[in-house]
């Protein structure tokens, strides 16, 4: 295991899998990120434009890329996130495995 050099993992959530399926795709294919992890079955629960209490199932997009990939996912996100307000998490890598690293470093293009 080797120290992260740039590499980042990024949460955001969106509500429906169609929809899901159809960001994290486009994030692999322009080769923004290397791998995008759906997990389905999570609830948020907050406020919106309210102060009424929301509680909906959401899809938690776990997406894998580096760093100099950023400015460009946020714009992905600003164009294609069906969310007027969308969750953009952004974590540091510590440590990552050597070969999963070559891999992802590859898949982006770097």
């Amino acid at each position: 295991m080797a120290k992260g050099h740039g590499e980042i993992l990024i949460l955001t959530n969106i509500d429906h899998t169609d929809k899901a399926v159809d960001f994290a795709r486009g994030l692999v294919e322009k080769r923004l990120a290397a791998c995008v992890t759906r997990l389905p079955g999570a609830n948020s629960m907050y406020r919106w434009e309210s102060t009424e209490i929301t509680d909906e199932p959401e899809v938690i997009l776990l997406i894998k890329t580096h760093r100099t990939r950023l400015s460009e996912i946020e714009k992905y996100f600003a164009d294609a996130h069906p969310y007027s307000v969308p969750e953009l998490l952004v974590f540091d890598v510590d440590h990552i495995g050597d070969a999963y690293r070559g891999w992802l470093m590859k898949e982006i293009g770097l």
